[in-house]
């Protein structure tokens, strides 16, 4: 008998094939009238002992069906932007080509997402104006998950800026997109202006609340070295690609302390947990966690 690591990779690599026949009723795919791969059949054969009332392959299907119903929701659900951009038939298309070429290989269906952008940019069935825009879309709607999830440092007070190791919190996520995306949001279809560079930083606000604004280049860069780490003087060791004024460098830094986003890194042993879901007090390593093993244990987890 095989290992049961090997087993469950098997079972798991079974039920991502691309989804087929009737399955793909219940879905806003596009229909298709095509069976089973033979190796999904001869999978089915090798796994699954048929029921009284069900063959192999019919109960192998029962997991693959529910499998590609929960991605397809999942990933689905974190790019609403891109879907009203794209258009129905375009964006599911899009999610199943997405899924096959990146399947969930996560214990966690809220990293679904993060290879959308280089996915979008290079994707066939777009053409490279949508494929421009849509990645940076897709960046943007990324980062608003992950501002969600990220860890929490405390402010730096005013008066430690001059001497204390400063950093950028965790929560803010800093955008450097080739078109102005952050202006679909208010689109209700696509409709490009002129493709111009923008800098946007994504954060979570009071109460949780999802906020963004969009920055100065300079600032941008500033923000940059200060996810780094360093000092105040540090930050200025180098020069931008501008100069910037006194008066925008004072203005940026008042802003930055009232969005609370100089912040001291906490030291080595203080282990942060980003994720209020996440049982306070307990560190889980899962470094080294077979992939299938980790779609099972977390089952037993309290993720969603």
């Amino acid at each position: 008998m095989k290992p049961l690591d090997q087993l469950q990779r098997e079972f798991f690599a079974a039920i991502q094939m691309p989804l087929r026949g009737t399955s793909r009723e219940s879905t806003e795919l596009t229909p298709n009238d095509e069976g089973h791969a033979p190796e999904f059949l001869a999978k089915a054969e090798e796994l699954m002992k048929p029921g009284e009332n069900l063959s192999s392959a019919e109960r192998l299907e029962l997991y693959h069906r529910q499998y590609w119903f929960r991605v397809l929701d999942s990933v689905a659900e974190d790019f609403p932007i891109i879907q009203r951009m794209a258009g129905e038939r375009t964006f599911w298309d899009l999610m199943e080509a997405y899924l096959q070429a990146c399947p969930s290989g996560s214990f966690t269906l809220r990293h679904l997402g993060r290879k959308m952008p280089e996915f979008v940019a290079t994707w066939n069935g777009l053409d490279e104006q949508r494929q421009r825009w849509f990645s940076a879309i897709a960046k943007l709607e990324y980062a608003y998950m992950e501002v969600f999830e990220a860890a929490d440092w405390e402010c730096v007070p005013p008066e430690k800026l001059a001497t204390a190791e400063l950093g950028l919190q965790p929560h803010v996520k800093l955008l450097a997109l080739e078109v102005p995306a952050d202006l679909c949001e208010e689109w209700d279809t696509f409709t490009p202006v002129e493709e111009t560079p923008v800098w946007v930083a994504v954060w979570r606000g009071e109460n949780r609340g999802r906020l963004q604004c969009r920055l100065d280049e300079v600032e941008f860069e500033l923000l940059q070295r200060l996810q780094k780490g360093g000092t105040l003087e540090s930050l200025f060791a180098e020069p931008a690609c501008r100069e910037p004024s006194p008066e925008e460098i004072s203005g940026w830094f008042t802003n930055w302390q009232v969005r609370g986003w100089i912040a001291e890194a906490p030291s080595a042993d203080v282990v942060d947990f980003p994720l209020p879901s996440k049982r306070r007090g307990v560190n889980v390593d899962w470094s080294g966690v077979d992939k299938m093993g980790s779609q099972a244990r977390a089952m037993g987890e309290d993720d969603e």
